[in-house]
């Protein structure tokens, strides 16, 4: 009967009952590298495992970038004031020209306000300076009248004459001037009326004693989008700050920073899916709007990134100024 050869060692491990040395090809550098091969190959394995849940599709760019709105308006005080009541609060659907809050002007500011109202348009100077100029003028004409006969009988001085036509001229001249002056000032005062009347929400007649309170109104239709932390009743407001911002919500705009390499692969028009994360990853359609055409940043040194501009509709109102959005282009680089 036939048995299987064994080879030399392995013959003697059987008979000694003990371990077969490694083959001499198996030294212990080569089963170092081999150990480290399989140590670097596991990491890299995870990394690919990692990323191919961001892969949307060939050629499809992710990026994010911030909700903004199409729109906003910060409300300006023209006064120093004192604020009475607030009549909006954020989130309130405002038409142009709805009253935002009441307010009463501070101590000096109505002082300085009612003086300008009382003295109005302030041309008795300009119109009198008008009648005594008209008084010369009517002696002037007269004078000339007289001469022009003279010299017509041969008896005056046609120089005479000259001069005094010249005088007439001058006096038409600067009655003119005066009556434009004063009509420019008179315009203009009515308009300062007008203004007036405007932040107060009454009639303002010059002469008269103005209206205990203003209004603050909205400049544009759109949105309470925030409203001063100090904004309170008794609140001192001076002129110029903007205790409310008004914007509009629909649509919206999304601005994305591109980096210099993909944004070659973006056109204007182009179709976008947008991700909201902070709404559950729900999922809106844009468009691309705009594409600037210069870098955010100028230096060499560092990567140029150009901010693209997306469009999108906002029926609902769910899209807030603020929220970070995931903006998928498709068929980008």
């Amino acid at each position: 009967m036939l048995r299987p050869r064994l080879l030399p060692c392995a013959a003697a491990a059987r008979a000694l009952s003990t371990p077969c040395p490694a083959p001499a090809f198996l030294t212990a550098p080569l089963l170092l590298a081999l150990l480290l091969a399989l140590l670097l190959a596991a990491p890299a394995a995870t990394v690919r495992a990692a990323e191919a849940p961001t892969s949307i599709g060939s050629g499809a760019t992710i990026l994010t970038g911030k909700v903004v709105t199409t729109v906003t308006r910060a409300v300006s005080m023209p006064f120093n004031a004192v604020v009475d009541t607030v009549l909006v609060k954020p989130g309130d659907r405002v038409e142009k020209g709805a009253p935002l809050l009441r307010y009463h002007l501070q101590e000096e500011a109505e002082r300085v306000l009612q003086r300008e109202v009382t003295t109005g348009a302030g041309t008795e100077d300009l119109k009198g300076q008008v009648l005594d100029l008209e008084r010369r003028l009517a002696e002037t004409s007269a004078q000339r009248n007289k001469t022009r006969q003279l010299v017509a009988s041969g008896l005056g001085s046609r120089q005479a004459l000259s001069r005094l036509e010249d005088d007439v001229q001058s006096l038409q001249r600067r009655i003119e001037l005066l009556r434009t002056t004063i009509r420019k000032t008179e315009s203009n005062f009515a308009a300062r009326l007008k203004e007036l009347e405007g932040y107060f929400g009454a009639s303002i007649r010059e002469g008269e004693t103005l209206p205990a309170t203003l209004t603050l109104t909205s400049p544009i239709d759109g949105y309470v989008l925030a409203l001063d932390a100090t904004l309170n009743t008794g609140t001192l407001l001076p002129a110029g700050s903007a205790p409310i911002r008004v914007g509009q919500l629909d649509p919206v705009l999304i601005q994305v920073p591109v980096y210099e390499a993909e944004v070659s692969g973006i056109k204007e028009g182009d179709a976008v899916e947008v991700e909201i994360p902070s709404l559950n990853n729900k999922k809106f359609t844009g468009k691309v709007n705009e594409i600037s055409w210069v870098s955010n940043d100028m230096n060499v040194a560092n990567p140029s990134y150009y901010t693209v501009e997306l469009t999108v509709p906002n029926p609902n109102l769910e899209l807030k100024p603020g929220f970070k959005a995931v903006v998928r282009f498709k068929g980008g680089r």
